[in-house]
């Protein structure tokens, strides 16, 4: 009898682990909805706001609207035609909600620009011999961040600039 209840209070916790473990399942899918929806809606600001604000402070002059699309297998948030000294250029860019600079975030940095890399990479093979402008938007950097991305030619811009 004693064994019998054990092996029914053993068989609910197995029954209501797996329910668990399918509610968990259904939070991380609604919350990776939510993280999708948060990127767009940050990535349709930079399309309004950084023409005006990339003419202002570098001088470049957006002449086809800035558009989302896959080049090559390879997703770019931010990619448009533009002019600069009266040459024409191509903006390749990404949008990360938070870019720091810390010994701990060492990988994930060389992942942001070895990713933005890669995708400027496609657009060179799709495009052809066009200098590329390289932009990463973002709500914040840290200073160590920024240091790093203008070593690297890469222009940051942080949503409280324009």
């Amino acid at each position: 009898d004693r064994l019998n209840r054990l092996t029914e209070k053993v068989d609910r916790l197995a029954e209501a682990q797996l329910k668990t473990e399918q509610s968990l399942i259904k939070v991380r899918m609604d919350l990776a909805g939510l993280s999708r929806s948060f990127s767009y809606a940050f990535e349709n600001e930079a399309f309004r706001h950084l023409p005006r604000f990339l003419k202002e402070k570098y001088g470049i002059e957006v002449v086809e609207r800035l558009i989302r699309k896959e080049v090559r297998g390879k997703e770019i948030n931010l990619l448009g035609m533009a002019k600069k000294d009266g040459q024409d250029i191509i903006i390749v860019g990404e949008v990360k909600m938070r870019l720091e600079s810390k010994k701990y975030k060492e990988e994930f940095e060389s992942d942001v620009f070895d990713e933005l890399e890669e995708k400027v990479e496609a657009v060179r093979s799709e495009y052809g011999d066009i200098e590329v402008v390289k932009v990463l938007v973002t709500h914040f950097a840290s200073e160590s961040f920024l240091k790093l991305a203008r070593e690297k030619g890469v222009i940051v811009v942080q949503s409280f600039e324009w």
